[in-house]
């Protein structure tokens, strides 16, 4: 009977440590996965500004009656070559948050599906569906997997820290027709209960209302004034990875364009 026992033991345990490792291969291979697209995304997108850089002496100046308002701007046509569903690009100085930021008809497909929509766990940065590039709502929402490894939003809990708030306090949102410098007026953890994702408000009150209440739940103290007339990018993120729960790293910012 101990026999049996023993062996029996042993089984188990082997089973635990195979599965054990192949949970440990995956998880390693979803961050190289991730690394290296974004590394190639990134590529591509220094690649285009350094090109337009060079050749902006020779730019030439088009009547404003000959400018579309919804042109894409030249950094973003190589991208859109790769997938139409480019829209943008955000990014914090000094931070590995240097990324696309993709858009679809839902909220589920770039969960799981990095820039060029090839299957990934780590997913890619997504702009909410009922968003839109060409009119900007009064709340953008921004999604994306916080990485153990400091990229997508990874680092977004550490906004919870006054000091890394100020010295972070500015993030860069390019979108295909506009520049923006968003200027960070709150950052806490909250869960799904809490719906700060609403992208439209009926009245200037009720808009108002909204960021009285996050102001309240901010752990930070930013001197940002925010008016009815005002815009505002949240930038959302579960707690764990690419593990999903009902707790959220919230970051959220005025935008003012370039």
């Amino acid at each position: 009977m101990k026999k049996w026992t023993s062996k029996l033991l042993t089984l188990l345990y082997l089973a635990v440590f195979l599965y054990s490792g192949f949970a440990l291969v995956k998880y390693l291979n979803t961050y190289y996965e991730a690394s290296k697209s974004l590394k190639e995304v990134q590529a591509i997108y220094e690649t285009t500004l350094e090109t337009l850089g060079e050749e902006s002496e020779d730019e030439v100046i088009l009547p404003e009656d000959l400018l579309s308002k919804y042109m894409i701007r030249p950094q973003f046509e190589d991208l859109q070559a790769v997938n139409e569903h480019i829209v943008g690009w955000v990014s914090v100085d000094g931070t590995k948050l240097n990324n696309p930021i993709l858009q679809t008809d839902n909220n589920d497909f770039y969960l799981d599906h990095n820039f060029k929509d090839n299957y990934s766990r780590a997913g890619s940065v997504f702009m909410d569906y009922r968003n839109d590039v060409t009119d900007m709502s009064r709340n953008t929402i921004l999604y994306g997997h916080a990485m153990k490894n400091g990229t997508m939003f990874g680092s977004l809990d550490s906004y919870l820290q006054q000091d890394y708030a100020n010295a972070h306090s500015k993030i860069y949102m390019d979108t295909l027709y506009e520049g923006y410098d968003v200027e960070v007026f709150a950052a806490y953890e909250t869960t799904i209960n809490f719906y700060y994702i609403e992208t439209e408000f009926t009245t200037d009150d009720a808009f108002l209302k909204f960021i009285e209440e996050v102001k309240d739940r901010s752990v930070i103290q930013m001197d940002v004034e925010i008016g009815a007339a005002d815009k505002i990018i949240t930038l959302s993120t579960c707690k764990d990875s690419v593990m999903s729960d009902d707790h959220r790293f919230v970051v959220q910012g005025k935008l003012v364009k370039r």
